[in-house]
């Protein structure tokens, strides 16, 4: 006789949902893993001109995972910055995930040691494929979406920093514009309402004015303040 699975049923039904699950994730992380494997080369050409050979971008990568802080980093060090400056500008980027990681950790498992190695695949594209409607996250896809978004952006990194490539194809390829497009990706499948649509038209339309007026800091405000107001109203 069989025994039951952790949810009650047969265990090769639990394994082939696991299975389901854990390629539902892969194959939702595809559209995002194009990006940031773009988005690498950008770090990885960036890296490279302040000195990082490919095997210390690439480890950088690996271990840090978030694009904003390493870009940060990076940046200080270029304008002449020292190391322990480029740890702090990365780090004051990262806070926000001190409240990601409360949210997400009722879905991880293990001891401490166990949890952390699986929360350092949280970044925002593997957040948003693993929240569930009603405010869980599903660990599976989680993890199994990260795992291919974290391939993608060492890859990326790799090959910018051991490449041919030049801070002039970084504008040259429109690599500069992959972060825009990262984000947009995972904003879309949430304008699924008519309140969302005109919240974030609103929000582009304000952004695009005060950009256009030289005033792109006011412009990030404002949209955060016209999501903030429609996210209250619809309460």
């Amino acid at each position: 006789m069989n025994a039951a699975g952790p949810a009650g049923g047969p265990p090769n039904h639990n394994r082939a949902a696991r299975r389901a699950a854990y390629t539902t994730g892969a194959r939702a992380a595809l559209p995002f893993t194009v990006a940031i494997f773009a988005f690498g080369i950008s770090f990885g050409v960036l890296a490279k001109g302040a000195g990082f050979s490919a095997l210390a971008a690439g480890t950088m990568s690996g271990l840090v995972f978030v694009g904003s802080s390493q870009f940060a980093a990076v940046s200080v060090i270029i304008n002449g910055g020292g190391w322990a400056a480029a740890a702090v500008a990365g780090t004051l980027l990262n806070l926000r995930y001190l409240v990601m990681g409360f949210a997400i950790l009722p879905a991880l498992r293990g001891g401490r040691a166990r949890r952390a190695v699986e929360s350092q695949l949280v970044i925002e594209e593997s957040w948003a494929i693993a929240s569930e409607a009603d405010g869980r996250f599903d660990r599976v896809r989680l993890l199994s979406s990260g795992a291919v978004l974290w391939l993608g952006w060492v890859a990326g990194t790799a090959l910018g920093a051991a490449g041919p490539f030049s801070a002039v194809d970084i504008h040259r390829y429109g690599l500069d514009a992959v972060s825009p497009v990262l984000f947009f990706l995972l904003l879309a499948p949430h304008l699924d309402t008519r309140r969302r649509q005109t919240a974030a038209g609103a929000a582009v339309v304000c952004a695009l004015a005060l950009t256009g007026l030289g005033a792109p800091d006011s412009a990030i405000a404002l949209a955060c303040l016209i999501a903030l107001v429609w996210t209250w109203r619809a309460r």
